[in-house]
């Protein structure tokens, strides 16, 4: 099929599919994640090192991912993006922290679709790669998931990366209600956050990817069907998140900062993590931990 014809019509705005939240240690990351109310997922393993646990919400989802069989890790060959590898050395940069927000995967209408529109924004894209996986369902059995993944690289972002997520398999398979209730009543992503230096630097790219940025006040925004997505200068971001701990960018790199989650009922959350004794702030309309508090990225709830 030529790519002319995969882009006839409109395309809507991709959403957030979900962002990978990449640590040392998969089984601390899940413990605390589970203590401010979250229901994972079953560990599941990939074909290429990584493990992950998952928290579904509606529509979209968080993954805490690890590198947990190094030796399975391919290096990437000429024109190709290695998951695995990607990670891992991602985690060599994070030494000095439990890990941090590594990737942000977009939804996806069809991997053909993704790289025709991306090729024809002017993006240089890897090799096409997909993947299967076991899933354990809620009952017990196992099933195998398929997904099609495109990355969007950008040399300015080493230690960032965008990619659009198909879901071969039905949504059934996949989502479960027993996986998408959770005692801090999270519905679903709403807001990602980069920090830079310089965000004005990444506005090219980020056009390209999301098809349309806007200049803020220390920074830029973009619009994601169902939420936003905004790179922010540091000073700006911590006056946002007063007490956050963003990653510290190398020169005019772009790195993610964390992520803002809609729940059904903001009292009852905080009421949680209060009783948690969780060191959380309250800010206007939301609550947040800081990074150094939750694994590397910043996590906030507001009312859905």
């Amino acid at each position: 099929m030529a790519e002319e014809s995969l882009l006839d019509g409109p395309l809507e705005p991709a959403g957030f599919d979900h962002v990978v939240l990449t640590v040392h240690d998969l089984d601390a990351a899940a413990a605390f994640y589970e203590r401010i109310g979250f229901t994972l997922t079953p560990k599941a393993q990939h074909p290429f090192g990584t493990g992950n646990r998952l928290a579904q919400m509606q529509g979209s989802f968080i993954e805490l991912l690890a590198v947990t069989k190094p030796e399975d890790v391919p290096e990437p060959g000429e024109g190709e993006f290695s998951f695995g590898a990607y990670n891992r050395d991602y985690l060599k940069s994070t030494a000095d922290r439990p890990g941090g927000m590594a990737m942000l995967a977009l939804t996806s209408p069809g991997w053909e679709i993704d790289r025709a529109r991306l090729t024809a924004a002017g993006l240089d894209l890897p090799a096409p790669f997909g993947f299967g996986r076991a899933a354990r369902q809620p009952d017990g059995t196992e099933v195998k998931l398929d997904f099609r993944l495109t990355f969007a690289p950008n040399p300015a972002m080493l230690r960032a990366t965008f990619f659009t997520c198909d879901h071969r398999h039905p949504a059934s398979v996949f989502w479960k209600p027993d996986y998408q209730t959770h005692a801090n009543g999270a519905l679903r992503l709403a807001e990602v956050f980069m920090v830079s230096e310089v965000p004005e630097m990444h506005a090219d790219f980020l056009r390209r990817l999301f098809g349309a940025v806007v200049p803020i006040n220390g920074g830029l925004c973009a619009g994601v069907s169902g939420g936003g997505f905004c790179i922010l200068e540091p000073d700006a971001f911590v006056e946002t998140y007063p007490g956050a701990t963003p990653p510290q960018p190398q020169g005019e790199e772009a790195l993610f900062a964390g992520f803002r989650v809609e729940v059904a009922d903001l009292s009852a959350a905080q009421a949680a993590w209060s009783e948690a004794g969780l060191p959380f702030r309250r800010v206007g309309s939301h609550i947040h931990l800081a990074g150094d508090d939750a694994f590397g990225a910043l996590i906030a709830l507001s009312q859905g």
